[in-house]
């Protein structure tokens, strides 16, 4: 059985109600938490003596703590039924907007937090409002600018010092940088046919005669090359001074040259090297002489001699040229063969001619002087001593470098550390390399300072300008790359009059 009564409910209704019941089930009672039978612990007592006179099985039914804990209190039976979370967050929104007045009411009672938050959230509406009715009457505009980036190029003379070699940096004024050895163990081999070392020992030789048409007067170095028709190279084997021309006395000189081991396209020469009288020559790079032809030469007595000596037998001079041709191997491919064998990221080689030193350690060849075989084999180890330094090492100098000398300008955005690059005339005093490198920094228009009162000018120029206008204004100048322009309210599409009502955003 259940029984409910409201807060209009009489005392007299209540206790008449009560006294009337008569039976053995269970009877579940609720009263109204805001009723006035709250207010007197006496009545209370009267009910529970009433009950227990008849024995009657009897429960208070409670949905709040404050009614539980009154009835905890005077030693009533109840039975607690808690309010769903859901249930009242419905009921909190339902009394906030249709019933505020006992909202405040309630929640002001509580204290609790809720209470806080509400009071926060209803002064943020009255200033939203406010914002509002402000951005009404007064629009606004933000625009958001990225900066056009510039890049430019920075030479310094670093000084390049071993990294064992610190005290030479003491007390120093100069930008110093670390750098590191490393030794490469290369071995070199390789077999060559016995016909092909008397190839390179006998290359086809004799005269031409160099006609010159012009009226400058030219002077060769020896190993000046001469080019056919079909890309066969010669080379001088003197100096030669060729004199201009005259029709008193035309200008033609006789001198020799000599094939060399490879044509144009990299291939043998061979016996294409023995050329007939009259075939004409060009010079290699002259373009007076290649392209015009006031300069050429003609071949004046037969070039020949170039012999395939199909004999096998090695001699000591086959042996000699290898050794020398093995040496020299080494020596003019250090650069490739470092190259090729060091691999360390983010590390960058210092691979110049007189800081590379080669030390030949073994050098072998298979063959004696007049073995019977018709290759010739051998190999050579060599270490190759050489430097390297850090890039990373290298864009953190330059920042510095940079840093103390502060552009009122621009501003350093970042450094292209793959842009780096050393220059060849480089100098040496006593262990230190001093090396001229150059990097390139990536830069824009600091408009934080604003020395060329850019902003200034640029709202003075867009107010009550339309979007499509205002990006063409502000693109017009050569420090911003992008714009995105934002009025407030959205209906406008006009800047703001007043200047303090525009602002910019730099991305």
């Amino acid at each position: 059985m259940k029984l409910f009564f409201e807060k209009s409910d009489s005392l007299y209704k209540i206790f008449k109600t009560l006294e009337k019941i008569n039976t053995q089930k269970t009877i579940h009672i609720y009263i109204d938490p805001e009723h006035s039978f709250f207010e007197n612990e006496r009545w209370w007592k009267q009910v529970k003596e009433l009950f227990e006179r008849r024995w009657i099985d009897w429960y208070f039914i409670t949905k709040n703590d404050k009614s539980k804990y009154f009835f905890q209190s005077v030693w009533l039976k109840i039975i607690h039924q808690e309010k769903s979370k859901i249930l009242k967050a419905l009921n909190i929104m339902y009394l906030f907007f249709f019933n505020i007045k006992k909202f405040h009411l309630l929640a002001y009672n509580k204290k609790s937090y809720v209470f806080y938050v509400v009071f926060g959230f209803e002064v943020l509406f009255v200033l939203w409002v406010f914002y509002m009715l402000y951005s009404l009457i007064l629009p606004s505009s933000k625009i958001e600018i990225k900066p056009s980036q510039q890049i430019e190029s920075i030479i310094y003379n670093f000084r390049y010092y071993p990294k064992q070699d610190a005290q030479l940096t003491t007390n120093s004024r100069f930008i110093n940088i670390p750098i590191y050895s490393w030794i490469i163990s290369y071995k070199y081999e390789l077999s060559i046919s016995t016909k092909n070392i008397k190839y390179i020992q006998n290359p086809s030789r004799w005269q031409i005669k160099i006609i010159n048409k012009t009226e400058k007067k030219y002077s060769f170095v020896p190993k000046t090359r001469f080019v056919t028709d079909d890309w066969v190279l010669f080379q001088t084997i003197t100096r030669t001074e060729i004199p201009a021309w005259s029709e008193k006395q035309p200008s033609e000189t006789i001198i020799k040259v000599s094939a060399m081991e490879k044509d144009e396209n990299w291939i043998f020469i061979w016996e294409r090297g023995n050329l007939p009288i009259g075939t004409q020559l060009y010079i290699k790079n002259l373009s007076q002489s290649l392209y015009l032809k006031k300069i050429y030469a003609e071949v004046y007595s037969s070039i020949q001699w170039w012999k395939l000596n199909t004999q096998l037998t090695v001699s000591q001079k086959d042996i000699d040229i290898l050794s020398w041709r093995l040496n020299n191997y080494i020596t003019q491919n250090k650069k490739d063969i470092i190259s090729q064998n060091f691999e360390i990221k983010d590390w960058i080689l210092i691979w110049f001619n007189d800081t590379i030193s080669t030390n030949v350690k073994e050098l072998v060849i298979e063959n004696k002087s007049w073995d019977q075989s018709s290759t010739i084999k051998w190999y050579i180890i060599a270490d190759l001593n050489f430097y390297y330094t850090n890039r990373d090492d290298i864009a953190e100098w330059f920042s510095k470098h940079i840093s103390q000398r502060p552009s009122e300008k621009s501003k350093l955005i970042t450094i292209d550390k793959n842009t780096l690059v050393f220059f060849d005339n480089i100098q040496k005093e006593w262990n230190i390399i001093i090396i001229p490198t150059k990097i390139d920094i990536i830069q824009w228009y600091d408009f934080a300072k604003d020395i060329n009162w850019i902003l200034d000018d640029l709202k003075t120029n867009i107010v009550w300008k339309t979007k499509e206008e205002v990006q063409k204004i502000t693109l017009s100048y050569p420090e911003i790359a992008w714009v995105n322009i934002k009025i407030r309210p959205p209906w406008y599409n006009a800047i703001p009059k007043l200047k303090s009502r525009i602002s910019f955003i730099f991305k």
